[in-house]
């Protein structure tokens, strides 16, 4: 049986934040809609043309939520990316898996913010809120919390490259597939829809790599540890 390591207290609380902060954030932004429904004629809500746009004090509170959800997606990716070096970094030295709480998982349904970009580009034609849908491959980290502390013998690096080779042709395969179709012609003869499937796809085949290396992985050394114990028994 492979040895388990304490999880980090300090990794659980920093998680913990992260979730607290997006969910008082996603919260403040939905206080202010409501506000902005009822008393200010759904101004920044509903689409509007902004090149006649003139500010009003009612304003504000959309505004000031915006801002503060846009600087927490800022702060959730620096957060990360420094997080998943120093961990790989001790991961690397210690031959033990990095500490990770699985809760981090529920991180995936910032892709649901993907759903925006229907309504950006019908506001001003901006197509960049689709890239939101790369959010979905966050699912991963609840699997690799379950494999948090997890000693990396020989056995488990091998699971490890297996999973990514997977992960990885299933990603090429789906995006091939779905750029060759694209290929053919103007999607329903709008090259600005071609556009948007174009990037609906490469943010999905993106996190289906990430998800599934993290998944397989777990698929992979779960079963293996029941041929051991089944063999032991």
């Amino acid at each position: 049986m492979k040895d388990k390591l304490k999880k980090n207290p300090r990794g659980h609380v920093h998680g913990k934040r992260l979730m607290i902060i997006g969910a008082v954030c996603v919260l403040v932004l939905v206080l202010s809609s409501w506000y902005s429904v009822v008393y200010n004629d759904s101004r920044l809500v509903v689409p509007m043309d902004f090149s006649s746009y003139s500010f009003q004090i009612k304003d504000l509170p959309m505004i000031l939520s915006i801002i503060v959800f846009a600087v927490y997606i800022f702060y959730l990716f620096i957060s990360l990316f420094l997080t998943a070096v120093k961990r790989n970094q001790a991961a690397n030295e210690s031959n033990i898996t990095r500490r990770l709480n699985p809760r981090l998982g529920y991180l995936g349904f910032l892709g649901l913010l993907g759903f925006c970009g229907f309504w950006t580009y019908h506001v001003d034609q901006r197509v960049f809120p689709f890239a939101f849908f790369l959010f979905f491959g966050f699912f991963g980290f609840y699997y690799e919390g379950k494999m948090s502390g997890t000693f990396m013998d020989e056995r488990f690096r091998e699971n490890a490259v297996r999973a990514q080779l997977t992960a990885l042709k299933v990603m090429c395969s789906f995006t091939v597939l779905a750029f060759a179709v694209l290929c053919q012609g103007k999607l329903f003869g709008n090259v600005h829809y071609t556009l948007i499937v174009a990037t609906v796809i490469l943010a999905l085949a993106l996190a289906l790599g990430l998800f599934l290396s993290e998944y397989l992985l777990y698929r992979y050394d779960h079963d293996d540890h029941e041929q051991y114990e089944e063999t032991e028994g």
